[in-house]
Order: structure tokens, then sequence, then C-alpha cells
């Protein structure tokens, strides 16, 4: 009897609880040790787009740069590092 009621109790206090969506982590373990990312996929993806939409305007910045360079007809400056 007192595992019925036990059973009984513990199935109420389930159903009682409200379901809350779930949301997806991103866990990476590497060189570095463990990385826990909370954000949920979609952020993580608009995080990307952001960083993708910023490597092509970095892009485009040099690509102007050089060009402008080559139209002056100098020599393109020196590199810090090859």
């Amino acid at each position: 009897m007192k595992h019925i009621i036990a059973g009984g109790l513990i199935a109420a206090g389930l159903l009682a609880i409200p379901s809350v969506p779930a949301v997806a982590q991103s866990i990476d373990i590497g060189p570095g040790g463990v990385r826990v990312d909370p954000r949920s996929p979609r952020e993580r993806e608009i995080d990307a787009e952001r960083r993708e939409d910023r490597r092509e305007e970095f892009r485009e910045e040099r690509r102007e740069e050089r060009r402008r360079e080559f139209d002056e007809g100098g020599p393109p400056p020196p590199r810090d590092r090859y």
C-alpha cells in the first residue's frame, strides 16, 4: 500500500511540474579544457552570421585599400608579418 501511495504522489508531482522547453547547449571539449555555451541554437546562428558579416566588411576594406594603393602607383607598404 505504501508503494502505491508513494508512486501516486511521485506521478502527481511530475504532472504538476510545468513543462519547460529544453534549450540545447553546446559543450566543447578541447585542448583548452571544457567550454559550455548556454545560448540557443538560434542565438549561435545569429552570432555566426554577424561574424561572417564583419569578416566580409573587413575584406572589402582591405580590397579598397589595396585598390587605392595600386591606383596611386606607389609600392605597397612593407608587411610586418609573412
